[in-house]
């Protein structure tokens, strides 16, 4: 883990993860659990998203997780960007705007990252809304093809 991680992430404790928690009746709630999560160690860990839609805008999105550090990094950024965004803004929200918001080109990181817009779009699609298909984008792959274990779907 790098060192700018690191500092995010005691930043983090000392604000007491201000995304973090559940949403009572969200517009929009999705999980990933165990393998089918970003690489956090082993499969025990989750990652929740709670979106609350207000028109075609997120008002507010949180996250319950158990994960490592890397993973609170990523998910408390992509919280903070995607709030306030209308869901196509949202689903076109790359890995590259998540490091530089976080300010860390780190490689775990990246992977992350990549995994929970992926979780992000999933969570845009089953409200009903395709938005733009950024991670052909991001990769030159489609957002089915990234998986939560840092290998490549077939």
């Amino acid at each position: 883990m790098d060192e700018t991680v690191i500092r995010q992430y005691r930043q983090l404790l000392r604000q007491d993860f201000p995304h973090s928690g559940e949403l009572e009746h969200p517009s929009i709630f999705v999980e990933a659990v165990g393998e089918n999560l970003i690489h956090c160690g082993n499969t025990g860990n989750y990652m929740q998203l709670y979106l609350e839609i207000q028109g075609e805008r997120i008002s507010r999105m949180t996250y319950l997780c158990s994960c490592e550090p890397s993973a609170n990094v990523a998910v408390e950024a992509l919280c903070g960007l995607a709030e306030g965004k209308t869901l196509d803004e949202a689903a076109s929200i790359s890995r590259e705007d998540l490091l530089l918001t976080i300010g860390s080109q780190d490689e775990e990181l990246g992977l992350k990252s990549a995994g929970l817009i992926a979780l992000l779009r999933q969570a845009i699609r089953e409200f009903g809304h395709e938005g733009e298909d950024a991670a052909a984008r991001d990769a030159g792959l489609g957002s089915d093809q990234i998986s939560w274990d840092k290998t490549l779907s077939s």
